[in-house]
């Protein structure tokens, strides 16, 4: 598609993004999602409904961009946040009533639960009880997320930015799902068409952490009317969008339709890889991101582990760098403190952004370890394309990266429980020391932000246009 077919025509949308930057590096994904867009998208007027910046300049993993990122005009909400306000009331309370100031600092952090103390006389069924009833405060405070506090102010400021600014069309894109409901109460009090944009999925999330039966219930409710009152619905994965096409027969299939999160070369053309500070000899492999539970690379470590030790003679190594936190169910340094200390293995802390780009650029293949979701693509691969380096999944070949992987033969799908295939995978590629044979994959266009975009583009001229006429 050409650049022209980015030219909004004049149509005037509101982005409902909770995330947008400044952001802490598990908000990149999310933030560049709506960047990567507003970049490209022209001839129109871009309004941008989120929060205050969450971290300042000096942590701030996309320091790179510049606000406003094009011609976007910014408009920042904060939350009205129940529970704290309930937490300070009860400390006050307190002190009025001459008791001890509360003075544990987690009870001041919106992830405390602890609203009331129980009595040391209370039953065991009593104290049941009330800790149910604290957690379904809490619960209901943060619904259906963590962002659930900032629904209100928010539906308060976009309406208003709509009405003022005549806008037509109410872009809103989750998770948090909050967002979606942010702009699902925006559409209905002004009328304007809305379209909705599922970076993961809501309901089915393997991820999901329950807040009890009638709260799951309520968010289940809450994704029926979004969806079917949305003019459309953007699913990031061919998989998910199957999944709302079965899950909603009595709604049209064209509805439902597809952008990946892709890559945006603005993102990439500044990038040089950093220098190597490992020996010639060395085969770098390199993650930069969260490990955590199902995201174990455990048996890439194995792997290494025996692959080193077959490689031994010939003077060769192989070498994993990861860049960001590790919390998994057991003490990484202490199992492989071996490869630790022998280099083997490379533990650094998050970076920016871009800084993890150079890295994952001096690597000679990068890695993707990601469980068997059967909707989700880690938004990593997109970065890993960008940076144009090779790929090593381990991940099931059954799941959603796997059949994208193998559909449009992006990179090599190594299974989580097989060892031996791995390691003489990594035999093989430290051997060749093909670095600088890799060439790119011949699909990697498609994902190209700009292809992505066009389509987004068509949705907003099209629904503005058909609400126009009506």
């Amino acid at each position: 598609m050409t650049a022209k077919a980015l030219d909004l025509l004049g149509t005037k949308v509101l982005f409902v993004a909770f995330f947008y930057p400044p952001a802490g590096s598990t908000e990149v994904p999310g933030s560049l999602r709506t960047v990567k867009f507003l970049r490209n998208l022209s001839n129109g007027e871009c309004h941008v409904l989120t929060t205050p910046p969450a971290v300042g300049s000096d942590v701030d993993a996309l320091r790179h961009i510049q606000l406003p990122v094009k011609t976007e005009i910014i408009h920042r909400v904060g939350s009205w946040d129940v529970f704290k306000v309930m937490l300070w009331l009860r400390r006050l309370l307190r002190k009025t009533l001459g008791k001890d100031a509360y003075s544990d600092a987690s009870n001041n952090s919106p992830t405390s639960k602890k609203v009331f103390e129980g009595s040391a006389s209370q039953t065991g069924s009593e104290r049941g009880r009330l800790q149910r009833l604290k957690d379904f405060i809490y619960n209901l405070c943060y619904f259906p997320d963590q962002a659930g506090p900032w629904i209100i102010p928010a539906f308060i400021k976009g309406f208003r930015v709509v009405r003022k600014n005549r806008l037509d069309v109410i872009f809103a894109t989750g998770s948090p799902w909050s967002g979606l409901i942010v702009g699902y109460l925006v559409s209905k009090a002004t009328g304007k068409p809305l379209i909705v944009d599922f970076r993961d999925p809501w309901m089915n999330n393997p991820f999901h952490q329950s807040k009890g039966q009638f709260l799951d219930k309520v968010s289940y409710n809450l994704e029926r009317r979004v969806v079917r009152h949305a003019v459309a619905v953007s699913l990031n994965t061919e998989p998910l969008r199957q999944d709302f096409v079965t899950r909603y027969q009595d709604i049209p299939g064209e509805k439902f339709f597809v952008m990946p999160n892709g890559f945006d070369p603005a993102d990439f053309n500044q990038i040089e890889p950093e220098p190597r500070s490992c020996e010639q000899e060395t085969f770098l492999l390199c993650h930069a991101g969260f490990l955590y539970g199902v995201r174990d690379p455990d048996v890439l470590l194995k792997a290494i582990r025996l692959a080193n030790e077959t490689l031994a003679e010939s003077g060769k190594k192989v070498v994993f760098r990861q860049i960001g936190d590790v919390r998994l169910n057991y003490n990484l340094e202490e199992r492989y403190a071996d490869l630790l200390e022998n280099r083997s293995l490379i533990l650094e802390p998050s970076r920016p952004y871009q800084e993890c780009l150079s890295a994952l650029a001096s690597a000679d293949t990068v890695v993707n370890i990601q469980p068997a979701t059967q909707t989700q693509v880690p938004s990593k691969l997109y970065d890993y394309l960008g940076i144009n380096r090779p790929i090593i999944h381990i991940t099931s070949k059954e799941g959603a990266l796997g059949r994208l992987v193998a559909d449009k033969q992006i990179g090599t799908i190594v299974e989580f429980d097989d060892d031996s295939t791995l390691t003489d995978l990594l035999v093989s590629l430290a051997k060749q020391s093909q670095s600088n044979d890799f060439s790119g994959y011949s699909s990697r266009a498609d994902f190209d932000i700009q292809r992505i975009s066009a389509v987004l583009a068509e949705k907003f001229i099209q629904n503005a246009k058909s609400r126009a006429t009506e």
